[in-house]
This record gives C-alpha cells, sequence and structure tokens, in this order.
C-alpha cells in the first residue's frame, strides 16, 4: 500500500510530457549556449553606437573648490639698485640690478576655478570612421552567430528529444516483450504440468524471461541518460524524468511519404544564401577589412579644432569672482589643433602588417566555413537517403515478423511448433519494431540535420498523402 502511494505521488509530481514545438520553445529561452551568444551580440551592439565617439564632438567641463598654501620662503631675486643720475650730462644712468636673499612670509588663500573645454575631430585619416564600421559589421557577425547558434539548439533539441523518444519506445517494445516472454512461461509450466512438455521448457522460458527483463531495465537507464541530456539543453535540473508526446511522423502505423531532398548543388546554393554561419564569416571578414583601414590611417597627421573657456581666482562670487560674471576673470582660447606622428619606433607599420594577417585569416575561415557546410550538406543528404530507405525496409520486416509470431503461436497451440521457434519469431517480432522505430526516428534527425545544415529552410520535412 506505502509503495502504491509513493508511486502515485511520484506521478503527480512529475512534469507532463512535452511536445517537440514545446521543447524547441524552452531550448529558445533557457539555452545557456543561445544566451551567451544573445549577450555577445548584445554587447557589440554597444561597442557599435560607443565607436561613434571618435567622430562626435567631445566637452568637458572642470571646476576645483580648494584652498591653497604657500609656507615661509628664501628664495634669491634679482633686484634694481638705487637709481642714479650722471653729473656731468644730466641723465639717469642705465639700470643695474643685484641678486638679493629674500624671505617670503607664509601666506594662504582661497583657489577657485572653472573650465570648459570643447574639441572637434576634424580628420585622422579616416580612422574613426572605419573603426565604426568595424564596430558595425562584427556586431552583424555577432547576430549572425546568435542565428547559427539558435539553429545548432534547435537541432541538438530536436536530437535529444527524439533519443528520449526512441529510448522511451523501444523501453515500451522491450516491455512488451517481457510480457509475452510471461505468457511463454506460463504456457511452458502449463504444458509441464499437464505432461505434455519438459522441465527444460519451463527453465529455458523462465532464463529468456529473465533475459527480457534485464533488457528492460537497461532500457529504463537508457531512457534515464537520454531525458539527462534533453534536459541540460532546455536549461532544466536534470532531477526529475522528461516524458515526450510522439509527433505524428514516428507514432503513426504507416510512415508518412516523405519528400525526396533537392540536389546536392541546390542545397548549398541555399546554403550559401541562408547558413548565419556562412553570413557571420562574411562579416567577420568585412571587420577585418575596415580594421585594417584603421590601422592604415595611422600614416596620417590627426587635425582637430578645439575652444576652451577658463576661469581661476582667489574669489568664488562678485562681480570678480570665478563663479560670477562670465565676461570677467577668464581666458579663452580657439585653436586648430594638429598631431602627426613622424616616427614610433615602426609601430605603425607593425599594426597595419597584423591587420593585413587578420584580414587574410578572416578569409581563410569564410572558406572553411563554406567547405565544412558542403560536407555537412553531403553527409546529411546522403544520410538521410539512406535512412528513407532503411525505414520502408523496415516497415515490410514488422509486417513480416508479425506474420511470423501470429503462425508461430498457432503452431505452438497446434502442438506443431516448439518453445524454441515460438522465442526466435518473438525475438525477430521485437528486433523488427525497434529498427523501424530506429529507422523513422533517425530519418526525421537526419531531415532536420540536413536542414540546419542549408540554414533552417529547408522545404517541408514529410508531405501527407492526400485522400
Amino acid at each position: 500500500m506505502h509503495a502504491l502511494l509513493a508511486l502515485l505521488a511520484l506521478a503527480a509530481t512529475a512534469p507532463p510530457p512535452i511536445t517537440l514545438d514545446e521543447a524547441l520553445a524552452e531550448a529558445a529561452r533557457a539555452n545557456s549556449d543561445l544566451l551567451l551568444a544573445r549577450h555577445d551580440a548584445a554587447r557589440a551592439g554597444v561597442d557599435t553606437y560607443a565607436s561613434y565617439a571618435g567622430v562626435l564632438p567631445r566637452l568637458d567641463l572642470n571646476a576645483s573648490f580648494g584652498h591653497d598654501f604657500l609656507g615661509a620662503q628664501r628664495i634669491v631675486q634679482a633686484l634694481p639698485v638705487a637709481v642714479t643720475v650722471n653729473p656731468v650730462t644730466g641723465l639717469l644712468n642705465p639700470l643695474t640690478f643685484q641678486q638679493e636673499i629674500v624671505s617670503i612670509p607664509a601666506i594662504d588663500y582661497a583657489d577657485y576655478a572653472l573650465g570648459l573645454t570643447l574639441a572637434l575631430p576634424i580628420f585622422d585619416g579616416l580612422r574613426n570612421w572605419n573603426t565604426i564600421h568595424e564596430a558595425e559589421a562584427a556586431e552583424r557577425s555577432a547576430h549572425k552567430s546568435v542565428d547559427e547558434a539558435l539553429l545548432t539548439t534547435a537541432f541538438e533539441t530536436t536530437r535529444r528529444f527524439f533519443e528520449v523518444l526512441k529510448a522511451q519506445e523501444s523501453l515500451r517494445v522491450l516491455e512488451e516483450t517481457v510480457a509475452r516472454s510471461e505468457q511463454i512461461v506460463e504456457r511452458a509450466r502449463a504444458l509441464f504440468e499437464a505432461g505434455r512438455g519438459g522441465r527444460l521448457d519451463v527453465l529455458t522460458a523462465e532464463g529468456n524471461l529473465g533475459h527480457d527483463r534485464i533488457a528492460v531495465a537497461q532500457g529504463e537507464a537508457q531512457l534515464e541518460f537520454a531525458g539527462a541530456d534533453l534536459a541540460s539543453i532546455l536549461g532544466r535540473e536534470a532531477t526529475r524524468p522528461i516524458a515526450v508526446v510522439p509527433p505524428a511522423s514516428v507514432a503513426g502505423p504507416v510512415r508518412p511519404a516523405a519528400l525526396e531532398p533537392p540536389a546536392p548543388e541546390e542545397l548549398l546554393a541555399l546554403a550559401r544564401r541562408e547558413r548565419p554561419l556562412l553570413a557571420a564569416r562574411a562579416e567577420s571578414v568585412r571587420a577585418a577589412e575596415a580594421a585594417e583601414s584603421v590601422a592604415r590611417g595611422g600614416w596620417y597627421p590627426v587635425v582637430g579644432a578645439q575652444a576652451s573657456y577658463n576661469r581661476q581666482g582667489p574669489t568664488f562670487s562678485g562681480s570678480e569672482g570665478v563663479y560670477g560674471d562670465p565676461t570677467q576673470q577668464y581666458t579663452a582660447t580657439a585653436q586648430i589643433v594638429v598631431q602627426w606622428n613622424l616616427f614610433n619606433g615602426r609601430q605603425t607599420l607593425a599594426d597595419e602588417e597584423r591587420a593585413a594577417i587578420a584580414r587574410r585569416r578572416s578569409l581563410t575561415q569564410a572558406e572553411q566555413a563554406e567547405q565544412q557546410v558542403s560536407a555537412e550538406i553531403a553527409r546529411a543528404r546522403a544520410n538521410l537517403v539512406s535512412l528513407g530507405r532503411s525505414a520502408v525496409i523496415a516497415e515490410g520486416n514488422l509486417r513480416a515478423a508479425e506474420q511470423g509470431v501470429s503462425l508461430a503461436a498457432d503452431r505452438l497451440e497446434a502442438g506443431l511448433a516448439s518453445q524454441l521457434e515460438m522465442r526466435d519469431a518473438s525475438l525477430k517480432l521485437t528486433q523488427a519494431r525497434l529498427d523501424l522505430l530506429d529507422a523513422r526516428i533517425d530519418e526525421v534527425v537526419a531531415r532536420a540535420d540536413l536542414n540546419r545544415a542549408v540554414g533552417g529552410q529547408l522545404a517541408r520535412t514529410h508531405e501527407t498523402p492526400e485522400d
């Protein structure tokens, strides 16, 4: 009774089964890899608007409020000698100086300052504008990387969802096999007790039953493993079991007719237009080209306009105060500033060479990505075609196995067959069901993989036969 209550409590707290659409939506919200990609894209957006600082004016306000203290000092100063008159000419003699040590007493006074500086860039070899282009390309690349992460997450969620479904349905098939083995054991015991069978038949049937129960236990463990993998990509803790709802494409008795995948050339052309990875690599190349232009701008002078207005004095307010009449007690400047680095230890040359290497590296990565996508498409397409053919064959094998079990049961009932023949037919039925289940699920996953490889724009995965 207590065990039953515990099972009921566990069933009450277990989460409801989820559909594939629900799993995809949950992964899109909570998957950690996808969240990290979105954070990177958000940071790239911040870098973009921050890059405009180099072409916009800068206005700085400076203010200080304090007191200056000067201690008593002794300094050497040049002081004029007393003025004398030439008695002959009646003119003043030339002024002469002499150095004397002068003592200055300690003094302190208030010190206030207020300043405003405006700087406006005019020309810098287009470095700042190219910095903006680099940041914008990097932001577009980051957003395409989010799309690629979303595509990868969707496929991986689909794959793990169907791994749970495969383990779930395989366990059901194995449990049905246990049920058939239990019937065989009961029949063997009944025949033995009626004197129509031997003890060896009973022991053999019991051994087969034990073997089938071991397979069920292994299937339960496999279901837990698959559920933990699915929970991980959904952003859940793997502490509670996950049950899934079989999609119609694999739950029905007859496999829906599948569309033949397009030719490899058509798929590759679609991927070049739609695959986020290729678009992200192309934007990375543009960012590297802009970075090279930034480095090349180091050879040019920097020209800017600057204006400043400063006030300083010992009085805080009033007409002569620092924070008083703005037309008094001020110093203002307006100037064009030119700065041209003529030699910096070949640093500009090194920056330009590094940027050129980075650009060539980005081009190589873009070519590598296209080769990678081409290989992914070829593998996924070949796998999908092969699995589609395997599913058709598996359907035929299942029908033959079902007929074989029915025939073996009739022969056993008529006393024309042995337990070994019935066991062999049962095993073939189990294997045929597992083969069909694997083929159907693997075909759906293969089509999802091909859809991922071309950028998520593949045509409908299945075509439902019309009535």
